[in-house]
């Protein structure tokens, strides 16, 4: 054999074999199961994107002797982003060990206060948006609304960008703490104790003296237990003699099917949705009191549930980063009894399901499986748009007011159902 046409063929090999690196394996394996996978609405190629970013692999694996996976991961995000499916997403593997954590409910992997905290430009702190129930954030008495000045005498810093790395460092060392706190006019000092909390969020009820119930859905993770405590907080909302019910929806990120499901058949006498993917139909829904599968005709029964119904009047608030499950838990009262909906348009993942996918490197991906479709066999839009569109007011609530619980509450006023003014 003439020694160039050896050498020729000794390099093509050592090419190939310099190509087969942890890097390269995970680009396959994601490439592999989107195309296996993905039943959405995007219409990219993934042929062009393999040999796209196979591209951008070799250019940042060329002077690696077999290129670790983390090389890889900035180039997956970019990959999976051009669906432009925000149900299809590349997760590293710290990120998608701690999704898995929220959607099953289990432990914090640090210690945690129970609180969303945001930045709102030209206020001083944090504001709290969100206190999640039976955390030491609760315990110590922190509210909605509330603003997070100081912590242990440190004022947080003026930069904003830096506000919310000061006080997670603070809070991870599990220490107590003392929260210099600004609630409207008032300032307060509490005392609280980071601990390692459960990612569960489940429903929770207040009732307000005008009688109109507020019932908050922080999230639908966690199959078998949302639904069902949105129907025993219905019964209960019903037994103390509410009028009315706000159903608040905000930052509701979405979770499990079934729950959003089951919860919506609280207010509806029949919940149902047709997944549509690549290969076959499912259905399933909520009826007379239990969840459901449908295969090829066949109806499964999932679980039974100690159904309520609520049949007074109803108000839902939405904002956009309201998505997936609740986003179908809202088109359900939107559609299924002409709800008000308040807010602002929702995330634009209400058309499809999702699964997640864990990867041989410890990563993951989120895709889209199927489309969702009604009963007559149309696909649901992408979001919910509100009936009466309004933004949070973050300065408002900062003083103490929540705009949009007001205007909601105002609407359920001027349906003339005699509830008693504050």
């Amino acid at each position: 054999m003439d020694s160039r046409r050896l050498w020729g063929v000794v390099w093509v090999l050592w090419a190939g074999l310099a190509l087969a690196s942890p890097a390269q394996d995970l680009l396959d394996e994601v490439s592999r199961l989107l195309g296996d996978y993905y039943g959405g609405f995007s219409q990219v190629r993934l042929q062009e994107l393999k040999q796209k970013y196979q591209g951008e692999l070799e250019k940042v694996c060329a002077q690696e002797v077999s290129c670790p996976s983390n090389k890889a991961y900035p180039i997956l995000q970019a990959l999976v982003a051009e669906y432009g499916d925000r149900h299809t997403r590349y997760f590293t593997p710290e990120d998608y060990a701690e999704i898995q954590r929220r959607l099953a409910g289990s432990s914090s992997s640090r210690p945690q206060l129970g609180v969303q905290l945001q930045v709102v430009s030209g206020l001083e702190g944090l504001l709290v948006v969100e206190v999640s129930a039976h955390t030491p954030a609760e315990e110590a008495g922190l509210r909605r609304g509330d603003r997070i000045l100081a912590i242990n005498g440190e004022a947080l810093p003026q930069a904003e960008g830096e506000r919310i790395e000061f006080v997670r460092e603070r809070v991870a060392l599990g220490a107590p703490l003392k929260l210099t706190v600004q609630r409207a006019q008032q300032r307060l000092e509490l005392e609280v104790l980071p601990r390692i909390i459960s990612l569960r969020q489940l429903p929770t009820l207040s009732l307000r003296p005008d009688r109109v119930a507020v019932l908050r859905i922080p999230s639908f993770s966690g199959y078998q237990q949302v639904g069902p405590r949105i129907h025993e907080l219905v019964r209960q909302a019903q037994a103390a003699g509410a009028q009315a019910m706000v159903i608040d929806l905000r930052n509701n990120g979405g979770g499990v099917l079934s729950e959003c499901l089951v919860g919506a058949g609280a207010f509806v006498k029949e919940t149902y949705r047709r997944l549509q993917d690549n290969l076959r139909a499912s259905e399933q829904g909520f009826k007379e009191g239990y969840y459901y599968l449908r295969f090829g005709g066949r109806e499964r029964p999932q679980y039974e549930v100690q159904a309520a119904y609520w049949t007074g009047p109803v108000v839902v608030l939405v904002n956009e980063r309201t998505a997936s499950c609740a986003e179908y838990f809202t088109f359900d009262l939107q559609e299924g009894r002409q709800a008000p909906v308040i807010g602002q348009p929702t995330a634009g993942v209400g058309n499809t399901a999702t699964v997640f996918l864990r990867l041989s490197d410890g990563s993951g991906l989120q895709i889209t499986t199927s489309r969702a479709q009604r009963k007559d066999g149309s696909f649901y839009p992408e979001r919910v748009t509100p009936t009466l569109n309004l933004s949070d007011d973050w300065y408002a609530l900062a003083e103490g007011r929540d705009l949009l619980l007001e205007k909601a509450v105002e609407l359920l006023m001027s349906a003339d159902i005699g509830l008693e003014r504050e």
